[in-house]
């Protein structure tokens, strides 16, 4: 009697069992995983991906009632994933704003200075109008430092526009590179292989006088640092 009354029991067991929807799975691990976008804005796409299961493991415990268990773990995705989203998104436009010194213009080397090439004006190479336009501005700018034997308290360097020439011991172009040299009364910069930034005032040089490792530009620097975004 007693083997009968475990066979019943182990039965309505089985009845009571409840599969976990895969959507709901994918629903939590997408949500630790997109935990990574409070580091960095490229992983936030995890946490879109994260909120969209956790909206359809939802709508599959609403629409088939009863018939799922792991609610509890499309909840717990969903709500991650948008925290994550909403917190990522305005911590990273927070630092992305708030890494630009007041009072100085965001630049970009590539689109606003390189590109612009030096076209030519009563019959040679003159300055870009636009470039014109920065001479003597506050500018924020990222770049990358050429290589130098001096690694520690740096007073001047040249900022490339890419790591490519800098990196590799190439020859920058001259569209490439600015002369950064750090202001007296500013700690002078160590060497630093990875993005950074710098604030300054710009300065246009004598075309006529410039050439393989002497930019045609110069900032007079009054900040140098780790750039915390890579645009």
């Amino acid at each position: 009697m007693s083997g009968t009354l475990e066979s019943i029991d182990l039965r309505k067991e089985e009845f009571n069992y409840h599969p976990v929807p895969p959507v709901a799975v994918l629903a939590g691990v997408t949500a630790v995983l997109s935990l990574s976008g409070m580091i960095t804005e490229f992983a936030l796409p995890l946490a879109v991906l994260g909120c969209v299961f956790g909206i359809l493991a939802m709508n599959t415990f609403k629409r088939y009632a009863g018939e799922y268990s792991g609610k509890w773990l499309a909840q717990s995705g969903l709500l991650v994933s948008a925290f994550v989203l909403l917190g990522g998104s305005v911590l990273h436009a927070y630092t992305y704003v708030g890494e630009v010194p007041e009072g100085h213009a965001r630049v970009s080397f590539t689109n606003d200075i390189a590109k612009k090439g030096f076209p030519f004006e009563n019959g040679r190479e003159s300055f870009h109008e636009d470039v014109k336009q920065l001479d003597g501005q506050k500018i924020f700018i990222k770049g990358y430092m050429y290589p130098t034997d001096q690694q520690e308290g740096l007073r001047s360097f040249i900022l490339c526009r890419d790591s490519g020439a800098c990196c590799f011991g190439g020859q920058p172009k001259l569209t490439d590179m600015i002369e950064v040299v750090i202001k007296d009364d500013v700690r002078g910069a160590n060497y630093y292989p990875n993005l950074v930034s710098v604030a300054g005032v710009f300065h246009l040089k004598d075309l006529r006088k410039v050439g393989n490792l002497s930019p045609a530009y110069e900032l007079e620097a009054t900040q140098v640092g780790v750039a915390k975004k890579i645009y």
